[in-house]
């Protein structure tokens, strides 16, 4: 089983890296209380429920305590389960003008009532156990949502394998354009010389059919 855990500072991108893994194929399970971490992964690993690829997302809003998270990671190492860990950072400065745009309050922030410059300090500093044993560590301070989504999607990929599904439809504007598409594009096939030949003979006689 491939397990990976998807954490990092609020407001750094977790969401978007999380959609992309479920987009390649990763069972996801987003914010999980740390004590849930073990057990999870006994879940995963049962017969009928046995997961190739699973996903959880721990941060802030389930990591209440450095202990506990040390506790959490020691019995995955003490049942010998192989697991990866994606850190997803950003600069203080990224994260405030994140949570400005979007009108949001960082999770610390709104439940101990404290400026979100202290909630980002306390966050860095709970969540530093699992930055040190992370194996990737993504920056995504000048990444934009696109660019957060091909970084992950380019670590987990197998070689040769895309993310991207291209699905041609073609259809007549006669008759409407296809619902639900969003890129169009107009192509028009060569001429075949003895079709126009024959229907430009077909008019010159008047036969047109009109």
């Amino acid at each position: 089983m491939n397990f990976l855990i998807v954490t990092g500072l609020s407001g750094a991108g977790k969401s978007m890296a999380v959609n992309a893994l479920e987009d390649i194929g990763f069972f996801c399970i987003d914010n999980i209380p740390v004590a849930l971490l073990p057990r999870i992964v006994d879940f995963a690993l049962q017969g009928e429920n046995q997961l190739n690829r699973v996903a959880v997302v721990m941060d802030v809003r389930g990591v209440r305590s450095i202990e506990k998270l040390q506790e959490a990671l020691a019995d995955l190492d003490e049942k010998k389960i192989e697991y990866d860990i994606l850190f997803l950072d950003a600069n203080d400065a990224a994260i405030q003008r994140r949570y400005k745009e979007t009108r949001r309050q960082h999770p610390l922030a709104a439940a101990e009532k404290i400026p979100i410059t202290e909630a980002i300090a306390r966050e860095r500093r709970l969540l530093q156990p699992l930055r040190d044993k992370a194996k990737y560590v993504i920056d995504t301070s000048l990444l934009s949502a696109a660019q957060n989504r091909e970084r992950v999607c380019s670590l987990f990929l197998d070689k040769g394998e895309s993310p991207m599904e291209l699905m041609v439809v073609s259809f007549g504007f006669k008759y409407g354009s296809a619902a639900g598409g969003r890129s169009r594009a107009r192509c028009a096939l060569p001429a075949e010389p003895l079709l126009c030949a024959g229907a430009q003979a077909q008019d010159r006689s008047g036969s047109g059919g009109r």
